[in-house]
């Protein structure tokens, strides 16, 4: 039986992924958008993941403006298989930095529609929230998973 593995979520070069895929012992690339080169260079890898016939699932736990990248990214790659995606656990106020960042909905994220990558900041609400060390998602804190 076939064990689907998954890595890359740490990989900073395109090489990287190229190595991981190479004798197709990683069957799904997840590389983190913001590391592997932003918006083009998750493309690139995507590519490189392609051709040996893998799976991309980029990593993403950073923030809902991410999400919104990457939904577009994965809506426009042709062995796209899942996003990751946090957002319904960020402290409640995080929700409200951006309008227009996809949503999930009975398991599924769409892109928006709307110009660019869709998002719009929330000025005044990102100033009430101004940057903080502790301003992250801090998933081995006890509730983590229970936040709505």
């Amino acid at each position: 039986m076939k064990i689907p593995v998954a890595s890359g979520e740490r990989f900073a070069r395109l090489s990287d992924i190229l190595r991981l895929v190479s004798d197709r012992s990683v069957s799904i690339v997840q590389p983190e958008t913001l590391k592997i080169g932003g918006i083009s260079g998750a493309m690139k890898a995507a590519a490189i993941a392609e051709s040996a016939e893998a799976f991309i699932a980029l990593h993403q736990a950073q923030s809902p403006l991410n999400t919104a990248i990457n939904a577009h990214i994965h809506a426009s790659i042709p062995n796209f298989l899942i996003q990751e995606c946090f957002d319904d656990f960020l402290e409640p106020w995080a929700q409200d930095l951006l309008d227009g960042v996809p949503k999930v909905r009975d398991g599924y994220l769409e892109p928006p529609d709307r110009p660019g990558i869709g998002v719009e900041l929330n000025e005044e609400e990102a100033a009430r929230h101004p940057y903080g060390r502790t301003n992250f998602l801090r998933l081995f804190e006890d509730g983590w998973e229970a936040r709505k």
